[in-house]
C-alpha cells in the first residue's frame, strides 16, 4: 500500500526541511554558502512532493474506501497542497541551473501571502470533518492524532496570518525567517510546537496502517 510508506517518506522529510530551516533562523550566515542555499531548497521541495502525495494516496487509499463523504472537501485540501507547492518549485530552476520561468502567477507576491492561509484552512477545515466521522476502532487510534493536528494547522494558520498582515502594511513580501530577528527568533519555538503536534498524527497514522487495522480494497 503505497499510503503507508509516502506516510513515512512524509516524516522523514519533514524532520529534515524544517531541522534545516529552523537551524538557519536561529543561524542565517550558514544561508551565505550557495551549497547550502540549494541543498535547502531541494530539501523543501522533496518535502512539499512528500506531502502532495500524501494527500493524492491519502484520497485514493483512505478516503475514497472509508470516508466517501468526505471526498470533495479533500479535493479541495489536495488543491490547497498544490497550490503551496508552486510555492517551493518555484526555486529548482535556481537550484539546477536552469532558465525556466513558471508562469507570473505563481510568483505574485500576494500569490505567496494568500496561498499558503487559505492551503492551511482548506486542511483545517478537512480534519475537523474527518475527526467526526470516524467509526469506533478508528476513534481508539486516530481521535487523538487529528486533534493533534488540528491544533498544528491551527497555530500555522496564525503564523501564516502574521506574514499576510506583515504583507499588506509594508506591501512587502517576507517569511517570518526573514523578519526582524525578534519576530524570526521568537517564532522558532511555536513553529516547533506546531511541527510536532503535526508530526504525531503522521506517526500515529503510519503506524494505524500498519496495524492490521489498516484499509483494505473493497471488491469491485
Amino acid at each position: 500500500m503505497y499510503l503507508r510508506k509516502i506516510t513515512l517518506i512524509l516524516i522523514i522529510s519533514i524532520i529534515a526541511s524544517f531541522s534545516i530551516r529552523t537551524f538557519g533562523t536561529v543561524f542565517p550566515q550558514v544561508f551565505k554558502n550557495v551549497l547550502v542555499v540549494k541543498a535547502t531548497v531541494l530539501i523543501n521541495a522533496i518535502f512539499i512532493l512528500s506531502h502532495l502525495s500524501f494527500w493524492l494516496f491519502f484520497y485514493q487509499e483512505y478516503i475514497s474506501l472509508k470516508k466517501p463523504s468526505l471526498k470533495k472537501i479533500c479535493v479541495l485540501a489536495i488543491i490547497g497542497s498544490f497550490a503551496v507547492s508552486m510555492i517551493y518549485m518555484n526555486k529548482i530552476p535556481f537550484v539546477l541551473g536552469l532558465k525556466v520561468q513558471l508562469p507570473l502567477f505563481f510568483l505574485n507576491p500576494y500569490y505567496d501571502a494568500f496561498v499558503p492561509v487559505i492551503s492551511s484552512s482548506l486542511h483545517l477545515i478537512f480534519f475537523l470533518a474527518l475527526a467526526k466521522n470516524l467509526d469506533m476502532t478508528e476513534k481508539a487510534r486516530l481521535r487523538n492524532p487529528i486533534r493533534s493536528i488540528i491544533i498544528g494547522n491551527s497555530i500555522y494558520i496564525c503564523l501564516h496570518l502574521i506574514v499576510l498582515i506583515n504583507f499588506i502594511v509594508t506591501h512587502r513580501f517576507e517569511w517570518l525567517e526573514h523578519m526582524s530577528r525578534v519576530v524570526a527568533v521568537g517564532t522558532v519555538p511555536v513553529i516547533i510546537s506546531a511541527v510536532l503536534f503535526m508530526l504525531y498524527f503522521y506517526y500515529q497514522f503510519y503506524r494505524f496502517l500498519d496495524s492490521g487495522e489498516n484499509i483494505k480494497r473493497v471488491p469491485a
